[in-house]
């Protein structure tokens, strides 16, 4: 992963406080509480979002931290609860294939039956390849179905 990007230019040039909106287009598809684990949170906008509507929120980010817990993705595991929500909007395209083999691995490791998960990517200038489809794949052959899908944004439920 750029961190030098991530810390440098990201987390700057996003400073937006209201939630992603594929997270608020998609709100309905959400069961109306839990917990939410919301990896790569930055600022906190989607956290937030997700607490000012009663859900308890676990959130997690790799950059020095303004609101959550400094985890370094891809090499350090996630808080080690089941989750019935969660949210990794625009962080796995920073993520080096292995880095982010890990980290959907310990995304399947945390969820349950009913878990949602809410992934958003985009190919930005300092992103590393990835192939979405590959990426959605990887859960459907783990018990996960589609609920909604787009070119590279999905939200999916666990099934098994």
């Amino acid at each position: 992963m750029s961190r030098q990007y991530l810390n440098g230019k990201w987390c700057v040039r996003c400073g937006k406080t209201s939630p992603t909106p594929y997270l608020s287009k998609n709100l309905k598809l959400l069961p109306e509480k839990g917990k939410v684990l919301d990896i790569g949170c930055g600022n906190g906008r989607n956290s937030r979002h997700m607490l000012s509507l009663g859900y308890i929120v676990d959130p997690v980010d790799m950059a020095p931290p303004d609101f959550g817990t400094k985890i370094v993705l891809g090499k350090e595991s996630l808080p080690k609860k089941k989750y019935d929500i969660i949210l990794a909007n625009y962080i796995l395209m920073f993520l080096n294939s292995t880095e982010r083999g890990f980290v959907m691995a310990e995304i399947q490791g945390r969820s349950k039956k009913g878990t949602i998960l809410m992934v958003e990517m985009y190919p930005v200038k300092d992103a590393h390849p990835y192939d979405f489809e590959k990426i959605v794949a990887y859960y459907l052959d783990r018990g996960w179905e589609k609920l909604r899908k787009s070119k590279d944004k999905c939200v999916l439920r666990r099934v098994t």
